[in-house]
């Protein structure tokens, strides 16, 4: 079995799946390639090792726009690379409306309908901007010349059926996922090695710490987060802890200057992320319009209660009543009712549960082994 995966760009969160996935390809002669259609993106910050990736890979030349926010890559290779590689499985990622996605799959559909073309497509209810009017009509046609679609769950696969009436297409669940032993909490992780963290930071040590590890945007709800922050009483010791960047986070920093509890801490390596989460007590994504967040499922391999919204994807599979609370609405006495019942959680030390929920459902191995299964019933 050959999979080729084409997608936008290298991801720090896709590395260690797209890894294990070709280990398990190669227990049955199988093999994987990787074409990004670009080396990264303006608003995105990772730092990112290519060294780390045990597949093989491909970043296309091409030609790269972007209009209102939407990343738009064109790279006519692609057609020539995929004859190159011969692959039995195309999973297109990314974006549905990518020029590269449009232009191999439509091609591809034409000249080489040997090649089975899927769509991994985490959108769902709650994250499509637009549910009717032209934009939902090209969805539809476009997506309906794939040959089956990938999706992380039950309600991804809702939205395709009931929305899109793509009822007939296979579908293989292909759950997002990240390397849970790296972001495990170990048992020897002590208040010392917390209070070390909390001091990188000017973080005090007898605080507690509520931390959002996402863009400083308006869809991460992070203008609502500080507001709410502001207006909450009894925060008790609390700390509220930002990590990311976005165009938000100086006119954000000046507002809040005043205020000593609420740190904002720009992009961090993955491995101070992981750090900061274990130094932390509650996890928070106060998301107005989320596929399916890796942070959520990072945060609970770290033993962390989840506070977040209806609108991530994932939440109904992440926060399964005693790790956590969803938020129906985003508005101050939601998010204050939510907080109060969250730190319940925490002194119970509830965030165990997140870890055996994400253990048991999320776990890379066999998130790849059955990814593969299924792929060999289409």
């Amino acid at each position: 079995m050959k999979i080729l995966i084409v997608t936008n760009i290298p991801t720090p969160y896709r590395i260690a799946f797209f890894n294990v996935l070709q280990a398990q390809l190669r227990k049955i002669g199988g093999n994987l390639k990787v074409l990004y259609c670009a080396k990264s993106e303006p608003d995105r910050h990772w730092k990112i090792n290519l060294q780390e990736q045990q597949f093989d890979y491909e970043i296309l030349n091409g030609f790269h726009k972007n209009i209102k926010g939407l990343h738009l890559h064109f790279n006519p290779s692609v057609i020539k690379k995929t004859a190159a590689f011969q692959p039995d499985y195309i999973l297109y990622a990314g974006s549905w409306n990518m020029p590269t996605v449009v232009f191999s799959l439509l091609f591809n559909s034409f000249f080489n309908k040997k090649y089975k073309k899927l769509f991994w497509s985490e959108g769902h209810d709650g994250s499509m901007l637009h549910k009717s009017g032209i934009i939902p009509m090209i969805r539809k046609f476009i997506q309906n010349k794939f040959d089956g679609f990938a999706v992380p769950n039950e309600r991804s696969k809702s939205y395709l059926f009931e929305l899109l009436g793509l009822n007939k297409k296979p579908i293989v669940i292909l759950p997002n996922t990240v390397d849970g032993d790296f972001f495990t909490k170990p048992d020897t992780w002590n208040e010392v090695h917390s209070n070390t963290i909390k001091s990188k930071f000017n973080i005090p040590f007898d605080s507690k710490i509520i931390i959002q590890v996402a863009q400083i945007e308006d869809r991460k709800g992070i203008n609502e987060i500080v507001e709410f922050w502001k207006k909450l009483s009894n925060k008790e010791n609390y700390h509220l802890v930002l990590v990311g960047e976005g165009a938000l986070k100086n006119e954000l920093i000046q507002k809040t200057q005043s205020d000593s509890t609420i740190h904002f801490l720009g992009n961090q390596s993955k491995e101070m992320v992981r750090e900061l989460l274990f130094a932390s007590d509650v996890f928070l994504l106060l998301t107005k319009n989320d596929p399916n967040p890796l942070t959520l499922i990072e945060a609970s391999f770290a033993k962390l209660p989840i506070l977040t919204t209806k609108f991530a994807g994932n939440c109904n599979e992440i926060v399964i009543g005693n790790n956590g609370v969803i938020m129906n609405g985003i508005n101050f006495d939601t998010f204050e009712k939510a907080f109060h019942s969250i730190k319940n959680f925490v002194e119970q030390k509830n965030g165990i549960f997140s870890y055996e929920n994400v253990k048991t459902n999320f776990d890379i191995e066999n998130v790849a082994f059955n990814f593969i299964q299924q792929l060999q019933k289409i």
